[in-house]
């Protein structure tokens, strides 16, 4: 009964949602820089650091409400970033190889030909006071087919920084 109770319950909840969409309703406000991420949907590759490539996969989910990207190294097993609208800024959860979860935020609202994304640290989970954990992340929109990530660690009361050229595969 209480199964039959909780599907119940789930199917009205997505009859809800898909009522609101046919109305015309958006499903969140408008956010120019979640808008501008949404150009990055696709396959890209940079030179790793380490030597060999990085991948990066982006794709829209949840609807089309949030951006996943699975990011890939010869030494780091996908890695997943979820971004999505917070108010007129972008928030993200980076889901590391270390283990842990740093949530960033970018400071300002976006504009729709922004170029620049400034994430900062915000908390996160399974990092305790001196555990290593990325702490800023920094993207820069070069064209629609290449774009930049620098993402820096922050270990032991130092910040080193990681830098990715991304080229769009597909």
């Amino acid at each position: 009964m209480k199964k039959m109770l909780c599907v119940i319950a789930v199917g009205l909840f997505a009859a809800g949602i898909l009522a609101a969409q046919e109305k015309g309703m958006p499903p969140s406000k408008p956010n120019a820089g979640f808008d501008r991420y949404k150009t990055l949907v696709g396959t890209w590759e940079a030179p790793s650091p380490e030597g060999g490539v990085t991948s990066s996969t982006i794709r829209l989910v949840s609807g089309g409400t949030a951006i996943e990207e699975v990011f890939q190294s010869k030494s780091d097993n996908q890695m997943v970033t979820l971004y999505s609208p917070d108010g007129d800024r972008l928030a993200m959860t980076h889901y590391c190889s270390i283990g842990n979860q740093p949530r960033m935020e970018t400071k300002a609202a976006a504009t729709a030909n922004q170029s620049d994304f400034d994430f900062s640290y915000t908390g996160g989970t399974n990092i305790g006071p001196s555990d290593a954990h990325m702490h800023h992340l920094a993207t820069h929109f070069v064209d629609k087919d290449h774009f930049d990530e620098v993402w820096t660690l922050s270990a032991g009361g130092k910040e080193q920084p990681f830098t990715f050229h991304f080229t769009r595969k597909s």
